[in-house]
């Protein structure tokens, strides 16, 4: 039986075809640049590896700090409900000082108004200092924004739309309206004619 190893061991190809001798000779420049270029390959894989890791991570980062954001807002929202509440709150009882500021200045005692008109200048200048401002405005210009008219009436001598009297003071809370003044405003077709 002939035995197929060693008669191949014995048999040298090499030496046999040299086209093959050639070839094998050429083969291993390229293993060697293939091998090279694939140990290259690898190295910007595991650095990319590690890039696609940093930005998974600063995106795992950002997405907590937008939910935290969103969970903050929603905390800042919720005191300003409240401080709103609180504010509106002020004002029931900021009508009750006006009810008896303005029922002061109807029953005139010297004393009695003066000290009232200084309680209610004083209130006004606490209000501003807290983000509260009071709208008043008697003898300017009706204004649809910050004034309700209550009631109309016709004074010859002053200019249409002039507010004449007001029946209750309006708030504006950090420049948002709370509630707009009511208003007693003058009609005057004739004097707004001429004015044209």
């Amino acid at each position: 039986m002939i035995d197929f190893h060693n008669e191949l061991a014995k048999f040298d190809f090499f030496t046999v075809d040299e086209d093959f001798t050639g070839f094998h000779h050429e083969s291993l420049p390229i293993l060697k640049v293939f091998n090279s270029t694939f140990q290259r390959f690898c190295k910007e894989l595991n650095g990319a590896n590690i890039q696609l890791e940093e930005v998974v991570s600063l995106l795992a980062e950002n997405n907590e700090s937008e939910k935290n954001a969103a969970e903050l807002k929603k905390e800042l929202n919720k005191y300003e409900e409240e401080n709103l509440s609180l504010v509106r709150g002020v004002v029931s009882i900021l009508d009750q000082l006006e009810d008896l500021y303005r029922y002061s200045l109807q029953h005139e005692d010297a004393g009695w108004s003066g000290q009232m008109r200084l309680l209610w200048n004083n209130t006004a200048a606490s209000l501003v200092a807290h983000g509260i401002t009071r709208i008043e405005g008697e003898a300017v210009l009706f204004n649809p924004q910050i004034h309700a008219v209550v009631q109309i009436k016709e004074e010859k001598n002053l200019p249409h739309g002039m507010i004449l009297e007001v029946f209750r003071c309006g708030y504006l809370y950090n420049a948002h309206v709370l509630r707009k003044a009511s208003v007693v405003v003058n009609k005057n077709e004739e004097r707004d004619e001429s004015n044209e």
